[in-house]
């Protein structure tokens, strides 16, 4: 299993550096990941740590507010990375297989505090 947590730090740096939160800098650390593990990838389950999770009517909205938090990236980009889960459970669920789909994430590791708002998605997940 192959861990991504989207964050890194820079030498010397306080502040995380989030580029590998867009599209593009994910698809470079999965090339990276791809050039060591050789022959071996096709055996590697990818997982990704969400960094926030919100379930609402106004996804766009939503990702917006946190793009003021996280000013490096774009709300769009914001939707766009397995790292952050913003929209109706429904759009969350389609996020989840598009990503899956993609770039072969097979499962999520959540924080505590987001538990309970993801319930509602696992639950679709498993038919219910």
């Amino acid at each position: 299993m192959v861990g991504l947590t989207g964050i890194t730090f820079r030498p010397g740096g306080t502040a995380p550096e989030l580029s590998g939160w867009t599209v593009a800098g994910l698809e470079a650390r999965l090339q990276h990941i791809r050039a060591a593990a050789g022959e071996r990838y096709e055996h590697l389950e990818l997982h990704a740590l969400v960094q926030r999770v919100e379930v609402t009517d106004h996804r766009y909205i939503a990702a917006e507010e946190l793009a003021r938090r996280w000013p490096q990236l774009s709300g769009a980009e914001l939707l766009q990375s397995p790292y952050v889960l913003v929209g109706t459970v429904e759009q969350i669920v389609e996020d989840l297989q598009r990503r899956r789909e993609r770039w072969g994430f097979s499962s999520y590791m959540l924080f505590e505090r987001d538990m309970e708002t993801f319930a509602p998605v696992v639950a679709r997940l498993a038919g219910f």
